[in-house]
């Protein structure tokens, strides 16, 4: 059938037609169809070259061997090697020298705060000035001392945690495991409402005295005072983790207390571990 031309324009129609609007056999323009040709040509070049169709057990891997995983992989282990480059005084130089030298702080601690916040942050706070249950790392009330070394370890094996070394600290359920009568849990609460300056009964407090030194002294000191060997706070000051009000001193001496702070060995190399050492050192600054 000889095509149909069109009076107005010359060119050959397409056979279809719109409400009396016919369609121009117009070809596509010469640089389009070299443009799809060029397209499916590099098309599959890069099928041959790079993974690309689903195998049997896996994808066509190409014959360059590429892998994304693998260019991934390589960029993360090239930014530790950098890394470990960069920070390479952290694992290497004692902490009396690092405490000492006045540019580490200027120019890491930026740095090293990402890193704390990234692991730090959700149970400490972003500024380390904990929150309920947490503790405030920027004030000079520590449970295990405020040496590095001691910081350091917990960092390394944790509180509670899974590792094998890691520091045990547990307050005891008086009351749910009736250790003591509720008549004596209540002296005992007055007597840490005394020596912690707040207001109290002195009457109970001076009953409590003495079921304090019997049952509570072992772990919290004498007068309350705490230690460094067990991680028993004291009971005098105002950093009181999980409130200091006589409700929280009664659900804490009936219930218990068994915090837990994660072991950071395996989690982060041991220069991190440092780091973030150092950076809350720096604020003890």
């Amino acid at each position: 059938m000889k095509p149909e031309i069109d009076p107005h324009s010359g060119q050959e129609t397409t056979g279809h037609e719109w409400n009396g609007i016919k369609e121009l056999n117009h070809p596509i323009p010469r640089v389009f169809s070299l443009w799809l040709w060029a397209s499916i040509l590099c098309a599959a070049i890069l099928w041959v070259l790079y993974p690309s169709f689903p195998g049997y057990h896996q994808v066509l891997g190409g014959v360059l061997g590429y892998s994304s995983r693998g260019a991934v992989n390589d960029a993360v282990i090239k930014g530790q090697e950098q890394r470990a480059e960069a920070y390479a005084k952290f694992a290497q130089e004692d902490y009396e020298t690092l405490l000492n030298d006045p540019a580490l702080k200027a120019t890491y601690q930026d740095e090293i705060g990402v890193l704390f916040r990234d692991n730090c942050a959700a149970c400490h706070g972003r500024n380390g000035q904990g929150q309920l249950e947490f503790p405030n790392l920027r004030d000079d009330h520590w449970l295990w001392s405020a040496d590095p070394e001691e910081i350091q370890y917990t960092l390394q094996v944790g509180i509670n945690a899974d590792h094998e070394d890691t520091r045990m600290a547990e307050m005891p359920p008086f009351g749910r495991d009736e250790w003591l009568e509720q008549a004596d849990i209540d002296h005992v609460i007055e007597y840490v409402l005394q020596i912690s300056n707040q207001p109290h009964n002195a009457e109970m407090a001076h009953l409590g005295e003495t079921i304090f030194e019997e049952n509570c002294a072992g772990c919290h000191g004498d007068a309350g005072h705490g230690g460094y060997e067990n991680g028993a706070p004291s009971l005098t000051d105002t950093a009181w983790i999980y409130g200091s009000s006589r409700a929280d001193i009664a659900d804490t001496l009936h219930n218990g207390r068994r915090g837990v702070m994660p072991a950071w060995s395996g989690r982060l190399s041991e220069s991190e571990i440092r780091q973030i050492t150092m950076y809350l050192m720096w604020w003890a600054d």
